[in-house]
């Protein structure tokens, strides 16, 4: 995706000279064809569903033995190989630096259900300095216009918010102590460099800006400064997922993703394993103004998936569309914490911001409704959602606008 235009979108973004071979752009198995890889590349292999521990094990086992053996064939100097695996509920797959003879040994093995490149992904941002706060007051208004913001007092209460992102503040007084590092692919680097990560915290749980008052943030870094990789989204999608079964918090736990890239099979069925393992995923939909099934971990048939209105209901500009999005939330001119000081402030735009309004709110449900399932949690998301007032979206585009009930 290119998503480059002269907006605070903060989305993730894919390089242009980067192509994810081998897959068309609706994520379809291509054959595979040698000449049109590189010499050596990093690439993201997704195994068939349920394989057990040993059948696992062994695949692995067959990987470093394959490219070994390749590595020695074309007298590569220093290899690298396999480098991670990823394990969540169900959904296996690893990533590494294989040659393009180790890939076509890949291919034709039945366990393999695709391989993709490891593409780049980068941040960029547009800070404005303006006052005009309204996203919240959305979120309990009916129609456009309001100026306030009405809640239950339990505001996301023994609810938790993993941040997938650049870093959390967590210094910053909006969160009162009430936000944390959890796990960096960066080793001991904790630190939020470009703002975007909580400037999305402040909105899911900050004092003033955020929807859920009263939850616990969990910051998770998979980006060192303006980029990373796939492969760095996914470990810290598997952190979080582990994480939050170790301390069965499935119920009372969202994992927010305001970030995208272009269409990953990888990508999108560990969003869906996650889910499948009891736990709300909330994605970005995406500001290419193009249909989001191009888009990752946009696309995932399980994620609830935001687009982004602006304060007069309409589809901002740049935000994606189509059946893939699920619901609409408040995504320009959004006011929130920032990193210049511990109380610092900017106004962004994207549906970057329009997501964390989404977890935010079903954190708040999460903890007014007891609900007990990611199902059960995502169905009320939808279920209190006001509907057919969005204006100028497409027609295939769900008409929903998050609410959080209040009457």
């Amino acid at each position: 995706m290119a998503w480059f235009k002269k907006l605070a979108l903060l989305l993730i973004t894919v390089s242009p000279c980067v192509t994810a071979y081998p897959f068309n752009k609706t994520g379809r198995r291509l054959a595979l064809n040698l000449d049109a890889l590189e010499p050596e590349a990093k690439y993201i292999v997704t195994l068939q569903k349920d394989l057990t521990p040993t059948q696992f094990k062994n695949h692995i086992a067959k990987v470093n033995g394959t490219y070994y053996r390749s590595s020695q064939d074309n007298k590569q100097s220093s290899p690298s190989g396999l480098e991670r695996t990823y394990a969540i509920g169900g959904y296996r797959a690893y990533s590494g630096t294989f040659d393009k003879d180790t890939i076509a040994s890949l291919w034709s093995d039945a366990v393999v259900a695709e391989i993709e490149l490891d593409d780049y992904f980068t941040v960029q941002k547009l800070v404005t300095q303006r006052h005009a706060p309204w996203g919240l007051a959305a979120l309990s208004s009916k129609k456009p216009g309001s100026e306030s913001y009405r809640y239950d007092k339990s505001a996301g209460n023994g609810t938790f918010a993993y941040v997938i992102d650049t870093g959390i503040n967590t210094k910053h007084v909006e969160f009162g102590g009430r936000a944390s590092v959890g796990y960096s692919v960066i080793a001991d680097d904790f630190s939020d460099n470009s703002g975007h990560g909580t400037h999305v915290s402040g909105i899911i749980g900050g004092k003033t800006f955020g929807v859920a008052k009263q939850t616990e943030i969990i910051g998770v870094k998979v980006f060192l400064n303006n980029g990373g990789e796939n492969s760095d989204v996914i470990d810290g999608l598997q952190w979080a997922v582990r994480d939050i079964l170790a301390k069965g918090r499935q119920s009372r736990s969202v994992i927010n993703m305001s970030l995208g890239g272009p269409y990953s099979y990888a990508l999108n069925h560990a969003v869906d394993a996650a889910f499948e393992m009891g736990i709300l995923v909330v994605v970005a939909a995406g500001n290419d103004a193009e249909p989001a099934r191009y888009s990752s971990p946009a696309s995932s048939s399980q994620a609830l998936t935001v687009g982004a209105i602006d304060i007069q209901w309409r589809r901002c500009g740049f935000s994606n569309f189509g059946p893939e999005v699920n619901i609409e939330a408040p995504g320009e001119d959004i006011e929130s914490a920032f990193i210049a000081t511990d109380n610092a402030t900017a106004i962004l735009d994207g549906t970057s911001m329009a997501t964390p309004h989404i977890t935010g709110l079903a954190l708040y449900l999460a903890a007014l409704e007891k609900t007990k399932t990611a199902k059960e949690l995502r169905d009320k998301v939808l279920e209190v959602a006001i509907k057919d007032k969005a204006k100028d979206l497409t027609l295939e585009t769900p008409n929903l606008i998050a609410h959080n009930g209040a009457r």
